[in-house]
């Protein structure tokens, strides 16, 4: 599999000039940050929208939870679709079903209607984004892969900053309403569209080849066979409870161990500043050493001290937390993106497994998430949190065994 991937790429290069690679490459990451800014839009407009459509914030959950399901629903059949599909195909038509998702957003009368229309958009965005990350493992060399990984997450993530901040200004400030803000994202998927039709070839796939084989009934099955696959995936679930789920308690129970509001959300969110630069850190020197299963492992043990420290250091040392889950622990989810080329048996099955993995995460976070309030709520703060360190140490242990990947 790993000489297939290597020769896949040298094809890209043999076909390609380096030019037209960087800037297919530079393609691929303005899409990662147009993904960023529509699938972060809603931080600061919650109340925004209550407002305009009436609605309480038990219904505006469905609202955050719409993407979720499209992703449930529909991502292991993207996966398919893509490896079929020419990639220039994949990612147009997935902005081009996002930004119709955002049309039935910017004139719905009513709020199921607006619901239905960010179900459509985030399936969209899934469909883009899938293919983007698959076709960008696949193009990049093998000891960069760590690398390019993390920056096109930190693409995706970055506006969710800029959209928290800038969103708030421009509606107190400049006097814009959500709408507008909205149909500011609705031009940036016009643009991607037209990047991509200028700048992807119409022949290259997410294999990084403009092969046509068929894929055997066998060969489809394989990534579902593939057990270093399901071992990354439940780490992901694992993950993901720790960097999502949780994230929705952990200034509140600051708030309880005695830092005022405003204090614990400015002090949480540098565990996201530094875990930005930690996550190009860690993806380089994953690179240079030629490992990432070794800094994975470490990474989720640090998770778990992290949470350790939360509940046992008094509030006067909670940047001891902030440093520590900042760091090590936000290599996962580059180096677990990265790792799918190592997962995959030949290229073709990339998008496979980055579908698979897509949709395992997202029924499993969507599922311990509700456990994680009732565990919070029947047995309070401090048994959840060494619950969830223990969840972080199953992670390692899990990437122990995922021996496929280096």
């Amino acid at each position: 599999g790993k000489e297939d991937s290597v020769m896949s790429k040298e094809n890209v290069r043999e076909n390609y000039s380096d030019r037209k690679i960087k800037i297919m490459l530079a393609t691929m990451i303005f899409c990662s940050v147009v993904y960023g800014f529509g699938m972060f839009k809603f931080i600061p407009m919650q109340d925004a929208i209550t407002s305009h459509f009436g609605v309480n914030e038990g219904a505006y959950g469905y609202l955050n939870s719409a993407t979720n399901w499209a992703v449930i629903i529909l991502s292991v059949q993207m996966g398919f679709l893509i490896r079929k599909w020419p990639s220039k195909r994949s990612i147009i038509l997935g902005f081009a079903v996002a930004l119709a998702g955002m049309g039935m957003q910017l004139f719905a009368p009513k709020f199921p209607l607006f619901v239905a229309g960010r179900a459509i958009e985030g399936g969209g965005l899934g469909l883009a984004t899938l293919a983007v990350t698959s076709l960008l493992l696949n193009m990049v060399p093998r000891d960069k892969v760590g690398i390019w990984s993390s920056v096109s997450i930190l693409c995706a993530v970055a506006p969710q900053i800029l959209i928290t901040k800038g969103g708030s200004v421009l509606m107190l400030k400049a006097g814009m309403s959500f709408l507008q803000i909205f149909a500011g994202i609705a031009v940036m998927y016009t643009l991607a569209i037209v990047v991509c039709m200028i700048n992807i070839p119409v022949s290259i796939k997410a294999n990084g080849v403009a092969a046509d084989e068929k894929p055997t009934r066998e060969q489809t099955l394989r990534v579902f066979k593939n057990k270093s696959n399901w071992l990354v995936n439940i780490a992901y679930i694992f993950f993901s409870l720790v960097s999502v789920s949780f994230s929705a308690y952990v200034v509140k129970y600051m708030i309880i161990k005695g830092l005022e509001p405003g204090q614990a959300a400015s002090v949480y969110s540098y565990t996201t500043l530094i875990g930005m630069a930690s996550m190009f850190v860690f993806g380089l020197i994953s690179d240079k050493l030629g490992t990432k299963r070794k800094i994975v492992m470490a990474g989720f043990f640090a998770g778990a001290v992290a949470l350790i420290c939360l509940v046992n250091l008094p509030a006067s040392m909670i940047m001891v937390y902030v440093i520590v889950y900042g760091t090590l622990p936000r290599s996962i989810a580059g180096l677990s993106t990265a790792s799918a080329t190592d997962i995959a048996e030949v290229p073709s099955d990339v998008p496979v497994v980055n579908s698979l993995k897509n949709e395992v995460t997202q029924v499993g976070t969507v599922v311990f998430t509700i456990v994680l309030g009732y565990i919070i709520q029947c047995l309070g703060y401090e048994i959840a949190i060494y619950l969830l360190a223990g969840t972080m140490v199953l992670g390692g242990i899990c990437w122990f065994f995922a021996k496929r990947i280096p």
